[in-house]
């Protein structure tokens, strides 16, 4: 099995903008701050990313459905927006000058929240910019109709596009994965210790399950990429391993508390083969400096970034992917130092661009 050197760029950001959920497409703030408005500063943060030996990146496409998505009068998702297309071809070639894949990830858990109460500062003019999505996206999921909407007018296109025989066939190679929700957790409705207090209306896990599965099937009939889910708890890890969801790679997500063990495992020290699944797994997120920089009111163990990477190649692992490049949370960037060291002591799974960033000792 290959090791994917993978890093979490969840969203980009300009140091003082965090532009989640604005990546890709027009936003509700009636403004378009997508990726091909600022193809230069992304090139250099993927530029980067490859220097510091990542293969892959993880990066949020739709989020909490602010950005790229037209809806009609009921709510339920009509179509890509006319700057979406833009943005992602703008990603995918960077992607591919850069030599790195995109794990997309096209919905967060964010989307089943009451509503989004988030402003942001319009970079052009520095105008705080308030919300227009007062009740959230929930009712498109709640719905079979909104699910049905959400897959055959917004998926598919996405995935046709950039499929073997897509209009953009020649960026399918820039396409790592499809991940249908990150940490869908804590929206499932029979997983009530997970469940986030923002969501009123938390779904069946019958319904997420179905949405897995149509993701599935519709990246495995038009694209070369796999499918993926970010789990946010090891507990709940087997339920993604059914066989009718069609998932290729799963991945945990792990971010331990040393006051509160009950709220999941600490994945360090378990190796893959013994999480009682059959499916390859990435360790798709876990704190790069958490000794360093951390909320304050977590208490994470002393797991550096470099004993993770150590520990996944060694113990069996598809990948570890720290959280996070951009660095726009309490959990802060990740370091460079353990990077160098990685890519010296594992040169057949870095980037080729570490080779001149971090050369081996002579």
């Amino acid at each position: 099995m290959t090791f994917i050197h993978g890093c979490n760029y969840p969203w980009s950001t300009d140091g003082t903008t965090i532009f989640y959920g604005l990546d890709f497409g027009a936003n509700v703030w009636g403004s378009h701050l997508g990726v091909s408005t600022r193809r230069g500063a992304i090139a250099r943060d993927l530029g980067d990313l490859a220097s510091l030996g990542f293969t892959a990146v993880r990066w949020f496409v739709f989020c909490d459905g602010r950005s790229g998505i037209v809806y009609d009068e009921g709510g339920l998702p009509a179509g890509l927006d006319p700057h979406f297309f833009p943005d992602m071809d703008a990603a995918l070639e960077i992607a591919r000058e850069a030599g790195v894949r995109i794990a997309v990830v096209l919905l967060d858990h964010r989307w089943m929240f009451e509503g989004v109460r988030d402003t942001i500062a319009d970079p052009a003019t520095g105008a705080l910019l308030e919300t227009r999505l007062p009740q959230g996206r929930a009712g498109v999921l709640a719905t079979e109709g909104g699910r049905d909407a959400l897959v055959e007018r917004v998926f598919v296109p996405l995935v046709r596009r950039y499929g073997r025989s897509g209009e953009r066939a020649d960026l399918a190679g820039s396409v790592l994965a499809y991940e249908l929700m990150n940490e869908p957790d804590f929206v499932i409705d029979e997983w009530e210790l997970d469940v986030s207090p923002h969501v009123a209306r938390p779904l069946p896990f019958d319904a997420v399950a179905e949405l897995v599965a149509s993701l599935s099937d519709v990246v495995h009939e038009h694209s070369t990429a796999f499918t993926t889910l970010g789990c946010a708890r090891l507990r709940n890890l087997w339920a993604w391993d059914d066989e009718a969801l069609g998932l290729d790679m799963l991945q945990v997500h792990s971010y331990p508390d040393v006051r509160h063990p009950e709220r999941d495992a600490d994945v360090f020290g378990m190796a893959a083969a013994d999480l009682g699944v059959r499916r390859p797994v990435i360790l798709g997120e876990f704190p790069a400096n958490a000794p360093e920089q951390h909320p304050p009111d977590a208490s994470p163990p002393s797991t550096t970034l470099e004993e993770y990477l150590e520990f996944a190649v060694a113990n069996g692992y598809a990948g570890a992917w720290p959280w996070s490049y951009s660095g726009t949370d309490a959990y802060g960037r990740l370091p460079v130092e353990p990077l160098r060291r990685f890519a010296v002591r594992h040169p057949d799974v870095v980037h080729p661009a570490a080779h001149f960033a971090f050369p081996r000792p002579t």
